[in-house]
């Protein structure tokens, strides 16, 4: 654990697909134990985090979108853990690996007097690339996967490769990060390989924020688990199938909160997708650039390097899943949402049989107010009283 009194605050900026969805369940699973043993997880939820992140991102808001708008989100969530009486605090959003520098100057003077510290987490690129195809397609990506993962190394400056290697560059995001925060305060944490401990990486990320790794008890959390092949490629034409003019949040929320992460997720037994030929030594080559990289920089390696470095056979993998795997796939996920509809059209009914019993409970008090204010009407005094009050009342809807 870390030694020293300084006030801290830790950016938890990712990246996505490196356990960032296990970290932050295990954050808010444990926050009253974590905030007992010196670690402030701020705000009211994981939605306070990622909206102060869309507001630092400059992210646009869309007066249709059912969410609350963020606007300011980022200098409330800032407020808090300025103001806050821990010694350490945390904000977790993955996206924020993609802050530009005028972007981290703002989340550093926003957060002043407290020191920032940033905590990114990176992982081996062969694994990487299938399981972030897979989020892309939750997210309404149309294409295939070697098709993707070949624009990916044709630009970074346009299509799926703008993004990817904004979040999963490591050096050049820990380079970002340093124009607004000293490199010996940036801390990576290399994602544990396949077969460690199963709490390895909550034990990596406990020692950075300082907090002992046993204050959190509670690990039944839900993680950002990944799609099978043919479940991917059954969404991914859903994707294609969808209208235009299908809301970006009933895809969320729907398409990818129910139907992918609910239905598909579970039932998911076929494994990642193989690595295009044409991209393989690419990849390799990528990855040793990052290592050599981030061994060249002054900020803090949590874990191993050689975690990240690619060993496997590039060349293996899973073939294009057939059209029986992904009939069986198409098919529960069918039944999956039809028997969530079911449910959804049960709660409705019994909220509108709710509904239809307190206006029928309503209805005498109101036949009862409307007869008094007719017995009222007919006197002089009544009468005027009533004028008064709907005038008064008239001015108080135009003040709103």
């Amino acid at each position: 654990m870390r030694s020293g009194s300084g006030r801290r605050v830790f950016m938890h900026v990712g990246a996505p697909k490196t356990g960032t969805t296990y970290l932050q369940g295990i954050l808010w699973a444990n926050r009253p134990a974590l905030k007992s043993a010196g670690l402030h997880v701020v705000g009211q939820g994981r939605g306070d985090h990622y909206r102060g992140g869309h507001d630092l991102r400059d992210l646009p808001y869309n007066p249709k979108d059912p969410r609350p708008d963020w606007t300011g989100a980022w200098d409330v969530l800032a407020g808090l853990a300025t103001n806050s009486d821990a010694p350490n605090v945390v904000i977790s959003d993955e996206h924020l690996a993609a802050l530009t520098p005028e972007q981290v100057k703002r989340a550093v003077e926003a957060l002043a007097p407290r020191e920032v510290h940033v905590v990114y987490a990176t992982r081996n690129l062969a694994r990487l690339l299938p399981s972030e195809w897979q989020e892309y397609v939750k997210h309404r990506s149309p294409l295939p996967f070697d098709e993707w993962s070949q624009k990916v190394f044709a630009s970074r400056q346009r299509g799926p490769g703008k993004w990817f290697w904004s979040v999963h560059d490591p050096v050049e995001v820990v380079e970002r990060w340093s124009t607004g925060v000293d490199p010996t305060h940036i801390h990576v944490i290399t994602l544990p390989p396949p077969g460690a401990d199963k709490n390895e990486l909550w034990n990596r990320f406990a020692t950075v924020v300082g907090v002992d790794p046993a204050a959190a008890t509670v690990f039944d959390v839900t993680g950002n688990d990944s799609l099978g092949y043919a479940e991917t490629e059954v969404l991914r034409r859903v994707n294609i199938a969808l209208p235009e003019q299908f809301p970006r949040w009933h895809h969320t929320g729907l398409a990818r909160d129910v139907l992918a992460t609910k239905i598909l997720s579970p039932r998911s037994k076929t494994g990642r997708p193989q690595l295009p030929p044409k991209i393989q030594q690419r990849v390799l080559a990528r990855s040793q650039k990052s290592i050599d990289g981030l061994a060249s920089l002054d900020c803090e390696i949590v874990g191993n390097l050689n975690e990240i470095r690619i060993d496997e056979d590039l060349s293996t993998g899973q073939p294009a899943p057939s059209d029986a795997e992904m009939l069986d796939a198409a098919v529960d996920a069918i039944a999956g949402m039809l028997v969530r509809m079911g449910h959804v059209r049960d709660d409705r009914r019994r909220t509108e049989g709710r509904l239809r019993r307190q206006i029928r409970e309503a209805a005498p008090m109101v036949r009862t107010r409307t007869r008094v204010a007719g017995l009222v009407e007919r006197t002089r005094a009544g009468s005027a009283a009533l004028d008064r009050f709907r005038t008064f009342r008239a001015r108080g809807n135009a003040d709103d």
